[in-house]
């Protein structure tokens, strides 16, 4: 099956478009993506739609190398519970550890891969998609700019590249890629890829807090799980509540995505002994003793990745689940199970 990616992969680089002078309908045309449902963020593109809206990018701008601004507003704050995984980790191998085992969960169609050679660290694009010479390179440009930037986030300073290498010959833009990484850069080589110092790797991260990473990485392997399940229908409407970390819908929302009727959608769930409140609210409360568990995350934070805009509704939700405060529920944990190392 082709692969695909959520529907708010878009929205960076249309913001970059925007900035530019080109207005949502252009980048948009031929996509079959309306401006409406921009709104509808767990919707999901196909390859071909995507690759429609990077063909206008380069196309409207007449920039072979538009592909490093596209991948500048890709902090890590936007790809959910994968980003803060990055910036819990303990130190920068943690983080391109985590980058390489859950690289789906980006919005890139590169596999990712880090090594160590003498001094020097790499950390590479792999396994090109299947497309136009011109589009690829848009694709690589954008996810080197984009890493470039999620690293030094990451490490809270700006991330030094050593030397850069690229599998094509520069297509006649060779010193500006040269100026744009601020390193030398090998033109033809095997993959794309930077090359650092190895001393980058034991750096221990501003944000890091191990066992929050720790549990988010979990979350991660249950997304990534879910991609591929092919479990029950409860299992296939949980993988819609999970599919936008923080955003948990209401049932019409989920029987439009899954093409039923909410009428049908209630029937089914109960012939499975279920239904959609009870779901939704065993899967908060799953999610919620884990957080309280196994993180540090401070009480707005796990209201935030559980879909509550203020941390008082959580309370209040947490209370009617459990019976004490999700306060007291923490400082009860040591009595009942061991935290995470």
């Amino acid at each position: 099956m082709p692969p695909q990616h959520p529907l708010r992969a878009l929205l960076p680089p249309l913001e970059v478009m925007e900035k530019l002078g080109y207005d949502r309908c252009r980048c948009l045309q031929g996509t079959g993506v309306t401006l409406q449902q921009l709104d509808d963020l767990g919707s999901r593109i196909t390859l071909q739609q995507e690759q429609r809206f990077y063909r206008n990018a380069l196309d409207l701008t007449d920039d072979p190398l538009i592909g490093l601004r596209l991948g500048e507003p890709f902090v890590p704050q936007r790809y959910g519970l994968f980003g803060y995984a990055l910036l819990s980790a303990e130190t920068f191998r943690h983080a391109l550890v985590i980058a390489e085992n859950f690289g789906r969960l980006t919005f890139s169609l590169f596999s990712f891969k880090f090594g160590i050679e003498g001094q020097s660290a790499w950390f590479a694009l792999c396994d090109p998609p299947l497309l136009e010479e011109d589009l690829i390179a848009v694709y690589m440009d954008r996810d080197l700019a984009a890493a470039r930037v999620d690293f030094s986030a990451i490490l809270g300073e700006p991330f030094r590249v050593e030397s850069l290498q690229l599998p094509h010959q520069g297509r006649g833009n060779a010193q500006a890629y040269r100026q744009y990484f601020g390193c030398e850069v090998e033109f033809g080589a095997p993959d794309a890829r930077f090359c650092f110092d190895s001393g980058v790797l034991e750096k221990r991260l501003p944000q890091s807090d191990p066992d929050s990473s720790r549990h988010l990485q979990q979350q991660c392997q249950m997304l990534i799980a879910k991609l591929t399940a092919q479990g029950s229908f409860i299992d296939e409407v949980r993988m819609m509540i999970l599919a936008r970390p923080g955003y948990f819908p209401d049932i019409d929302y989920i029987a439009q995505r899954m093409e039923m009727s909410t009428r049908t959608l209630r029937r089914k769930l109960k012939n499975e002994g279920s239904n959609f409140r009870d779901l939704l609210e065993e899967i908060r409360y799953g999610l919620a003793r884990e957080y309280l568990a196994d993180t540090q995350l401070p009480m707005e934070e796990i209201s935030s990745l559980l879909g509550y805009s203020e941390a008082g509704n959580f309370s209040h939700a947490f209370r009617r689940w459990s019976g004490i405060s999700p306060t007291a529920w923490r400082q009860n944990v040591p009595l009942t199970r061991p935290r995470s190392v």
